[in-house]
């Protein structure tokens, strides 16, 4: 049984991976605004603006899941939330590092994460893979400054892997979920031109993601965790309406009405890449739903 430390526990992947990790016998603890516990998990208190942590949370723990950071899309990017957005990756990291390094901890496993953003919100029929470039825009900003504040963790010989998430798919929140409503009632739509890519992964295969790269030394670097089907944003609809059993005729939602409601955040659902996950892929890592209609056969179960 090995303990693990999860920053950004009490989120949806958080929630994932640490049911996952009890599952398998494990011991995850959180770190969050609040100490106490959920179920079965205990939870110790750190406030980064104060540069806080409990250090009895790292009390035989070998390894760190590192998830915290503010939502994306949950406020407008005014430029105090965009600052938010990165500093709450950024210096949650520093904040872990110093603790670490204060305490001699003997801390073996960095597991961060960060995301498929990384390489831009761009159309492409490119397909992307972890040594291709960053991007240029917000998303690819704040993705490559999360990713450069796992550096002192890896010069410090710590192993450290880097998982580039796409949109996690569950009934129990984000994506998944904010569109059930409309398509419920049979009044979903496709998003702007409908042609973007809609890089999607099943929230127990990302869970899974993370605790492969726990649990297997070989894994080091970035990792992208999507699924293998490559599928638009217009057919990705239509399979969400079919799996609800529910029509698909209407017209897509036009990108100036998105755009009047979301603003810059727009970007996050109107543009989308086609990612590669053959990294993880021949590392051994095998999917469970790599198949859309399977996976959201299991969601609407």
């Amino acid at each position: 049984m090995a303990k693990i430390l999860i920053t950004g526990g009490s989120g949806l992947v958080g929630k994932a991976i640490s049911e996952l990790l009890l599952k398998q016998g494990h011991e995850p603890r959180w770190l969050g605004r609040e100490s106490g516990s959920w179920h079965e998990i205990q939870k110790f208190k750190w406030d980064i603006s104060k540069n806080y942590i409990d250090e009895k949370s790292f009390e035989g723990v070998e390894s760190i899941v590192h998830l915290a950071g503010a939502g994306i899309i949950d406020k407008c990017w005014a430029d105090s939330y965009k600052k938010e957005i990165i500093d709450s990756r950024v210096k949650s990291s520093q904040l872990l590092f110093e603790t670490i390094s204060k305490n001699n901890f003997k801390i073996k496993t960095l597991i961060g994460a960060s995301a498929v953003g990384y390489y831009g919100s761009v159309q492409s029929e490119h397909s992307y893979e972890e040594n291709d470039a960053p991007g240029k825009d917000f998303l690819a900003e704040t993705c490559s400054a999360w990713e450069k504040s796992y550096s002192p963790f890896i010069n410090s010989g710590i192993r450290t892997v880097v998982i580039r998430t796409g949109i996690a798919l569950s009934e129990k929140g984000g994506a998944y979920a904010k569109m059930l409503p409309p398509f419920k009632i049979g009044l979903g739509a496709a998003i702007g031109n409908g042609k973007q890519y809609f890089p999607w992964i099943h929230i127990k295969d990302l869970a899974g993601i993370f605790i492969y790269g726990l649990l297997h030394p070989s894994l080091n670097g970035p990792y992208n965790a999507s699924s293998s089907e490559p599928i638009s944003n217009k057919e990705f609809s239509k399979q969400l309406a079919k799996s609800l059993k529910r029509p698909f005729f209407l017209p897509n939602i036009p990108e100036f009405a998105l755009k009047l409601v979301l603003g810059e955040r727009a970007m996050t659902v109107t543009t989308g890449l086609k990612i590669s996950n053959k990294k993880i892929k021949k590392e051994g890592f095998v999917f469970e739903f790599d198949d859309l209609g399977k996976a959201l056969e299991d969601l609407s179960n």
